[in-house]
């Protein structure tokens, strides 16, 4: 289930345009969304997380929920949608067009998008070499090193 609330000193309630939509594709955009974006203080910058997760979102179907929580937040709070997060969001969108990802996965669960991303990700890409270079088996580990992807 979706979370609802933050969970920091001020546990401030986060809105949910949808809950019916966020508990069908996993995720409450607003639990991000919420955040502001400002410059980089030195101290960090504020709003990362954003757009840390929009790299991450799967499918066409979320991107475009995002979207539609972002102008929804933008009208709520009064203000215009941050163009920052629709950039974000629409490059996203290009790059799943792109790839092929997301129409396929567009009926899915969350549970069977994880099982999915995890079929295709079964193969190491990494490759154990003993000093000389050459390749071991992962079962003799003894004195082997990660070597560079080939």
């Amino acid at each position: 289930m979706p979370a609802t609330a933050q969970h920091n000193e001020q546990a401030t309630t986060v809105p949910n345009l949808n809950a019916e939509e966020s508990g069908r594709l996993g995720e409450n955009p607003a639990r991000f969304l919420v955040e502001e974006i400002d410059i980089d203080t030195g101290a960090g910058t504020s709003g990362e997380l954003i757009f840390a997760r929009i790299r991450g979102i799967a499918t066409r179907g979320l991107v475009d929920y995002w979207e539609g929580v972002e102008r929804w937040l933008a009208r709520r709070e009064g203000r215009a949608p941050r163009e920052d997060v629709l950039d974000a969001l629409q490059e996203r969108r290009e790059e799943l067009e792109e790839r092929g990802n997301g129409l396929d996965q567009a009926g899915m669960t969350p549970a069977e998008r994880r099982e999915a991303a995890a079929e295709r990700n079964a193969e190491s890409v990494a490759v154990l070499v003993d000093e000389g270079g050459e390749e071991v088996p992962w079962s003799r580990q003894s004195g082997a090193v990660v070597g560079a992807s080939r």
